[in-house]
């Protein structure tokens, strides 16, 4: 029969505990070494982890205004490559049309006309340009097109100057269709204006362009203007197909201080943007840093630590050992 006393039972228990504990502290000793971070912070600071939460609470919500102002800069800095695009188009085509009635040729006006309907083509393919799947003309439609083809804005645009016989007529319809809530507003296939978005503590950035701004508005006015002269608006009338060129020359001209107003409001936000994110990126390294040397461990400390619970746990396994031994020659006996 197996015998073993009550002083040896008790003995194995203790050594295991030991062994457990032991093994604990190697772990988290191990785990410092490693981290440089303690494996129990509230001992560390004796209990009192407030000064922890207060910078992590802060670093959490830097985190948050990084994400958004990168999304701002991202947002703006493809506004304003868009509107830059879009007085390109309206600079390289404005002088020839101002010209166009001087044109000694109807093959002019046709030529002008054309580049006229290419260039509308581009600015709406500016002005539905994304970021990370992100329209960043619609508004809060972000996951739509704010604008439909050139095609369909040109075929409701001779849908509304139906009839017309003069340049006047075929102008005056033009204006009326994107001054319309039921004309261009309709086109538009975006949402209302973004809020601002929060870049910083108590500061937020104007994101609230849109398609319909009225100097993106008055620019695809032009642009489609002249373009009608493509699809055969006025045909036979070279006199008056130059005079629509000229009129929708003056009306790119006119928009021209709008586009350069647009611009700088979007210009203003993206440095709003970027001086916050600069500040917040200096913050962020400044708490990381104090962050760290608050739940810090002393890396010379916690190596010592770790050898002698390593030499404490081997001089245990070797107790143990001939504890074992004595048991199995008691057990022989």
């Amino acid at each position: 029969m197996t015998r073993i006393s009550l002083g040896d039972a008790s003995l194995t228990n203790i050594l295991a505990r030991q062994g457990a504990a032991l093994r604990t502290q190697v772990q988290d000793a191990s785990t410092e070494v490693t981290t440089g971070r303690p494996t129990d912070l509230a001992r560390t600071l004796r209990g009192d982890v407030s000064p922890v939460l207060a910078l992590d609470a802060t670093l959490a919500r830097l985190s948050a205004y990084k994400t958004t102002g990168t999304d701002a800069a991202l947002h703006t800095a493809a506004q304003q490559s868009a509107v830059g695009g879009l007085s390109r188009l309206a600079d390289g085509i404005t002088t020839s049309l101002l010209g166009s009635r001087d044109f000694p040729t109807p093959a002019q006006v046709d030529t002008v006309a054309a580049d006229a309907r290419g260039r509308l083509e581009s600015a709406i393919s500016l002005l539905n340009t994304q970021i990370s799947g992100r329209a960043v003309f619609s508004g809060t439609a972000t996951d739509t097109q704010p604008l439909g083809t050139a095609e369909a804005l040109l075929t409701a645009l001779e849908t509304a100057a139906a009839g017309a016989t003069t340049s006047g007529q075929v102008a005056a319809a033009v204006v009326g269709w994107f001054a319309d809530p039921l004309g261009y507003a309709a086109f538009y296939q975006g949402g209302g204006s973004l809020a601002p978005a929060p870049i910083a503590p108590g500061d937020t950035a104007d994101l609230s362009t849109t398609a319909l701004d009225p100097a993106i508005r008055d620019s695809l006015k032009g642009f489609a203007m002249a373009a009608l002269l493509d699809r055969g608006v006025l045909a036979g009338n070279v006199e008056e197909r130059g005079r629509l060129a000229q009129r929708a020359g003056q009306e790119l001209l006119t928009s021209e201080d709008s586009r350069i107003a647009l611009a700088a409001r979007i210009g203003t936000a993206e440095a709003k943007v970027e001086a916050a994110r600069t500040r917040n990126a200096a913050e962020e390294t400044a708490l990381g840093i104090l962050r760290s040397d608050l739940g810090s461990v002393d890396p010379y400390e916690a190596a010592t630590r770790l050898e002698a619970a390593r030499n404490q746990l081997e001089s245990l396994y070797l107790v143990t050992a001939r504890v074992s031994r004595l048991s199995l020659t008691e057990f022989l006996r």
